[in-house]
């Protein structure tokens, strides 16, 4: 008996060996797709089990397993694949590349994440759609690629920068940019100087070669970015650029791009050619008006001058005199056009080098884009980048990156807006039998004596002093705008991997830039610098980012998996914009010398603004996947920034189930999520805005009464704005619901989301009576609600071998309103004094302000004696500049080498102030100012001049509710013009509808060019606003006089926009 159970023993124990070597089999292998390339991070799970780790930098990975049992593999953009343990100990695995199964998009820490795992309504727009664009601005290149993205362009002009807005306006008074992520980490996209004069200023973020650019992804809700807390209440950019790689089995890749562009102007206002200089039917030289003579009515053959005594030499030689009779029938529109439009330019080339080995990859770019407008003079912009991206595999457990770019732009740009020095104003208010050609000269009075440099325009035509306008020829050609950048971008990163599920990150990022602008006004220049005037600013700001963060994952059971994310974030911002003025030139002709000292002390101002600000926070991200269809996310972030006396912490929380994993047959419905989120973000404080600061300077009263500061010793003045220590943060709170839907095998998607956000306590200026000292306060004083439905649908219309089709199609609807001011009627955010983008309580935000005409309780206009509307006794909201709703439509078809693309983009809805026409009408340029009518009956015009019936006159019939009336200069020339009191009647409604894009590209097959040593060989051709569906006449209503700036819906002799046709070459080695 005790033989039988020593022999039963031995036998248990054997056979628990043999098991326990079962269970600790050790499988290895490598990973790679399916060009042999190992891939890094692929997570592998023995199924069933808790057993997990990653592939390393390699792609290789060891795992305990039993024969039999099954791993599987999983990677971002993969297909999943299982392979079963066999007798063998290594198993290698390649991976193919999903389609639309495995999509994948970047997260706010520059981490790749599954579309399909994602709880947020996040999108991502790949390189390959921004580059057939042929935008040379990246943010130009996103224009209506994605729902809940509004872009609107400031202008025309080269290297022109574009306001970005994602789910409306947030603040009053704090940044409207979204957040700029490159690479992991923060870059500035700051802009300085968008008002209603001047020039057209650029965006930051066009500093970047969009060659250099891996895809874009787009963060809309306070969900996705909370992890930023301040800074990311407008949403954040996610920017990932290129890597370096091999090609067609080689370690290197050699890619080469280069395009040509001819620029036109794609909309233009129409003069009227048929009455000449003049008021009241009579021609007078000088006058700003075309209200004069009807042209073909006179005599015809040259002026009579008067030679006997002063005249203008011109540079040409002509000469030109007094004109004592108008008889020349000669129109000069065309000739004054052509004078300062042409076609534009632009030569782009990029050239990148890529290197790839089992544990570095290498990029190395260089770009230059020369870009000449459609302006013939002072229009210009030159863009040149150098990027070295690096990445090695220092160990098996270390890896290290830099990236790397350097940027330098040099651009001249023209005056605009409300400004007598701006092209358009000049050249539009030009009387059509004015010749603007010769517009330098000599002046000679009636002694005989000479002034050089005269300034010869439509309202000075003997040059005998600076004229009201500038000549559009002198604007061009002898003021200067010159604009030099200079940018650096370094951000290294390590990763050490701890543990087979734990690894830490540290990021580094120094984004520092110089931007120089000067403004040069010759003497003679029009109006109020005819004496002169110098202007320098140097603006200089230097970003530091650093962040360090803990990723971890943990395999809890075969059904319930815990990802984790634990880091802390130190960011400083150093910003200076040092300037100078110098005015009334005590040397008129300094010739290319552009320095301070050549006025007197009192004409020469220096300024600097100095502000340097810092903000701390440590952050937490928890991510639960439970039975692979239910995914939970909670973040959490405390931060302390220096504009606030209090630390602030900001969580968000999102759930989503994916439902369609408890369907069997997936052939109608292939995947389906549900999703929800709660999130908060907030925007800090502007610097220094809980202080009461001091400054240099002086002090004034309303009355024009003043004490200068330099007479009494220089003391520095109080700020008129009082501190307040109690400020704090401004406070987005935003819910979103939403669904992704795939159908048909994946061929038909949908991404649909509802959101609602609030910003409470929005800083706003509060009055305080004058007795305080100070005429106002900073509060948390405002609230503004958002809310909006966002559509993105996708269709595989055909994917065969040699046929794919695809269509594309964003819809976004934003509602906003300001909800509360705190007792404050309105608050200017820009524009001008009669008309005006303001927030205003009850009102969408930016709302149009101005008089209306005078109207009773039932909506009727007020009529005065002779039948003519009135103006309204009070200011107020007149226009919403808002869209009603956006939407893009894109379709790519591909058939063998040819591709053909194009995208259709509209905006309806949204009120746009066209304040240009309403000036052109009183001036009498506006084509209805020059209509011919014949009155049936005796007509009153606005100053109370009879028409008899059947006579002809110059003007329009209109009958305002108290019986026809004529619309004459009288009318335009006041009430009924830009310079009268109200502004509602150019109000317009600014809806469009364009094709943005059309392309034609051809790849050389394959076959070919490999002969010749290349890997391929594509070219195109692409047009830009080639179409533009609108009631606007005279303009593109996509435009915005003030820039980036809040002010919306404003348009005063903006700079035209284009319309481009687009020749590239790609060549791959």
């Amino acid at each position: 008996m005790k033989t039988k159970l020593q022999g039963f023993l031995t036998l248990l124990i054997v056979l628990t060996m043999q098991i326990t070597f079962a269970q600790s089999k050790t499988v290895t292998g490598t990973v790679t797709d399916d060009s042999g390339i190992p891939l890094p991070g692929v997570n592998v799970i023995v199924k069933g089990t808790t057993q997990g780790t990653q592939t390393d930098f390699d792609g290789k990975y060891t795992i305990a397993a039993t024969d039999g049992s099954t791993i599987v593999f999983s990677y971002v953009g993969f297909a999943n694949k299982s392979q079963i343990v066999g007798s063998s100990n290594i198993v290698n695995v390649t991976l193919e590349q999903g389609e639309q199964l495995d999509e994948i998009i970047l997260t706010a820490l520059g981490l790749e994440k599954k579309k399909d795992e994602d709880l947020s309504s996040s999108t991502t727009i790949s390189t390959e759609e921004i580059s057939k664009s042929g935008e040379t601005g990246l943010i130009q290149g996103l224009s209506g690629k994605t729902s809940g993205v509004n872009i609107t362009r400031s202008s025309g002009d080269p290297g022109a920068g574009a306001y970005i807005q994602i789910r409306g306006q947030n603040t009053v008074l704090g940044s409207a940019s979204p957040l700029i992520v490159l690479d992991g980490v923060i870059i500035s996209n700051t802009s300085v100087g968008s008002g209603t004069d001047g020039v057209v200023q650029q965006s930051r973020l066009n500093d970047i070669n969009p060659e250099d650019i891996a895809n874009v992804t787009v963060l809309k809700g306070a969900a996705a970015a909370s992890i930023y807390g301040t800074g990311a209440a407008n949403g954040v950019i996610i920017i990932k650029t290129k890597k370096g790689k091999g090609s067609g089995g080689k370690d290197v890749s050699v890619n080469f791009r280069s395009s040509v562009s001819f620029d036109k102007v794609n909309v233009e206002f129409e003069k009227q050619g048929l009455y000449g200089q003049g008021n009241n039917g009579v021609f007078a030289r000088n006058t700003g008006n075309s209200w004069g003579d009807k042209i073909a009515d006179r005599v015809g053959g040259p002026d009579l001058v008067d030679t006997s005594g002063r005249y203008f030499e011109a540079d040409s030689g002509n000469l030109y005199y007094p004109i004592t009779e108008k008889r020349s029938q000669e129109v000069f529109n065309s000739a004054n056009r052509d004078q300062i439009f042409g076609t534009g330019v632009t030569i782009d080339n990029s050239l990148s080098l890529g290197y790839a080995t089992d544990n570095t990859n290498t990029l190395i770019s260089v770009s230059d884009l020369d870009q000449e407008g459609i302006i013939k003079g002072g229009s210009s912009y030159n863009r040149q980048t150098l990027r070295f991206n690096h990445e090695a595999r220092v160990s098996d457990k270390f890896m290290a990156r830099i990236n790397s770019s350097y940027s330098k732009v040099s651009s001249e740009r023209i005056q605009q807006g409300s400004n007598l020095n701006g092209l358009y104003l000049g050249y539009l208010r030009t009387s059509p039998d004015f010749d603007n050609t010769d517009y330098k000269g000599t002046y000679f009075n009636d002694a005989g004596v000479s002034f050089l440099n005269a300034h010869r325009g439509y309202r000075n035509d003997l040059g005998s002093a600076a004229p009201v306008y500038n000549n559009p020829g002198w604007t061009i050609n002898e003021q200067e705008n010159p604009n030099e950048v200079e940018r650096f971008i370094i951000n290294p990163e390590i990763n050490w991997k701890i543990l087979d599920n734990l690894s830490l990150t540290g990021r580094y990022g120094l984004d520092y830039y110089t931007d120089t602008r000067e403004t040069f006004f010759p003497v003679n220049s029009a109006a109020g610098l005819a004496t002169g005037a110098f202007f320098r600013n140097q603006i200089q700001e230097k970003q530091q980012t650093y962040n360090i963060f803990l990723n971890g994952s943990n395999v809890i059971t075969s059904d319930i998996n815990l990802s984790w994310i634990l880091g802390a974030q130190f960011e400083e911002n150093d910003y200076q914009n040092l300037g100078g003025s110098s005015t009334i030139f005590t040397n008129p002709f300094v010739d290319d010398l552009r320095i301070f000292g050549n006025a007197e002390a009192a004409n020469e101002s220096p300024s600097l603004f100095k502000s340097l600000t810092r903000k701390s926070g440590g952050y937490g991200v928890l991510n639960f996947d439970l039975f692979n269809q239910i995914f939970l996310e909670a973040t959490g972030r405390i931060e302390r920034a220096s504009s606030l006396n209090e630390t602030i912490f900001y969580p968000s929380f999102s759930a989503g189930w994916a439902f369609s994993e408890n369907i069997e047959d997936k052939s109608i419905l292939s995947f389906g999520k549900l999703r929800a989120s709660y999130g908060e973000v907030g925007i800090e404080p502007i610097a220094y805005a809980s202080l009461t600061t001091f400054g240099p300077g002086g002090i004034a009263s309303s009355w024009g009464d003043a004490l200068s500061a330099s007479v009494y010793g220089n003391p520095f003045t109080r700020s008129t704005t009082k501190g307040n220590p109690d400020l704090t943060v401004e406070r987005i709170k935003e819910f979103e619901i939403g669904t992704d839907l795939r159908f048909a095998n994946n061929r038909i998607s949908l991404g649909a989301t509802y959101y609602n956000r609030t910003t409470e306590d929005a800083l706003l200026p509060i009055d305080l009576p004058s007795s305080t000292g100070f005429s106002s306060v900073l509060q948390n004083a405002a609230e503004i609600s958002n809310k909006g439905i966002e559509l993105d649908l996708g269709l595989n219309i055909i994917r065969s071998e040699n046929i794919k089709w695809d269509i594309n199609i964003n819809y976004s609807k934003n509602d906003n309103i300001v909800e509360s001011l705190s007792g404050v009627q309105s608050y200017f955010l820009n524009g001008f004094t009669g008309t005006s983008s303001r927030v205003v309580e009850g009102e969408p935000f930016g709302a149009l302000w101005g008089v209306s005409f005078a109207r009773d309780e039932a909506g009727d206009l007020i009529l005065d004696a002779n039948g003519f509307p009135t103006q309204a006794s009070q200011e107020g909201v007149i226009g919403d500049p808002n869209p009603d709703w956006r939407g893009g439509i894109s379709t790519s078809l591909s058939f063998k080498g040819f591709t053909v693309s194009a995208l259709v983009e509209t905006s309806q809805g949204g009120d746009i102030w066209g304040g240009s026409n309403g000036v052109l009408n009183t001036f009498g340029i506006s084509p209805i100012t020059a209509n011919e009518s014949t009155s049936t009956e005796a007509l009153v015009n606005y100053s109370g001049v009879t028409i008899p019936a059947n006579t002809a006159f110059r003007g329009n019939i209109q009958d305002f509710g108290g019986g026809p009336v004529a619309l004459d200069q009288a009318w335009y020339g006041s009430l009924g013009g830009g310079f009268g009191a109200v502004g509602e009647q150019f109000i317009e409604d600014g809806s469009w509808t364009r094709l943005r894009e059309l392309s034609l590209f051809y790849a050389i097959p394959s076959t070919y060019v490999e002969r010749i040593g290349l890997q391929a060989i594509e070219f195109g051709v692409t047009g830009r606003n080639l179409i533009l569906w609108t009631d606007i006449e005279g303009f593109d209503p996509e435009t915005n006089l003030t820039g980036a700036s809040k002010g919306r819906g404003l348009e005063y002799f903006n700079n035209p926009g284009t319309k481009s046709y687009l020749f590239t070459l790609k060549i791959s080695y």
